[in-house]
């Protein structure tokens, strides 16, 4: 079996969006692998010391009370959903074209994902929001646009 990514990542060179930013993202990875290396050496990586630096810097810099830094965005959006107390029965709107976390958080919360097409940009199509809305449905209330 043939392995296609390469192909489409050298064609994804041509797309307004990209698939990948870690050129972008690592473009100073000496420094960012000394500070992995301090980590590993210590072996502080759960609830460490540079966990607590994070959290305390961002929740500064955001103006934040509260902050907890997790291990992914998957599971920063399964503790959203959580937080918000959604689970078996509910539904959260969301759209198609995203990354597999986004539905694999709803269902594990065990609500059932509801779909609304995206428009030209890439965003929620916002005129469609109102018909996927429902008494099981509880993300209108965060997605409320004043209608």
């Amino acid at each position: 079996m043939k392995n296609f990514y390469p192909k489409q990542y050298q064609k994804n060179k041509k797309l307004r969006i990209n698939h990948s930013y870690l050129k972008e993202q690592f473009s100073d990875y000496t420094k960012i692998f000394k500070e992995i290396a301090k980590v590993v050496k210590k072996g502080d990586y759960t609830l460490g010391q540079k966990v607590n630096e994070f959290e305390k810097n961002f929740a500064k810099r955001t103006g934040a009370k509260f902050l907890i830094g997790v291990g992914n965005g998957t599971d920063a959006l399964y503790l959203s959903l959580k937080a918000l107390n959604i689970g078996p029965g509910d539904e959260v709107i969301t759209v198609p074209f995203t990354f597999i976390s986004t539905v694999g958080s709803i269902v594990t919360a065990g609500a059932k994902p509801v779909f609304v097409d995206i428009k030209n940009d890439y965003n929620i199509n916002e005129t469609l929001i109102r018909s996927a809305i429902t008494k099981k449905n509880k993300s209108y209330y965060a997605c409320s646009l004043g209608w």
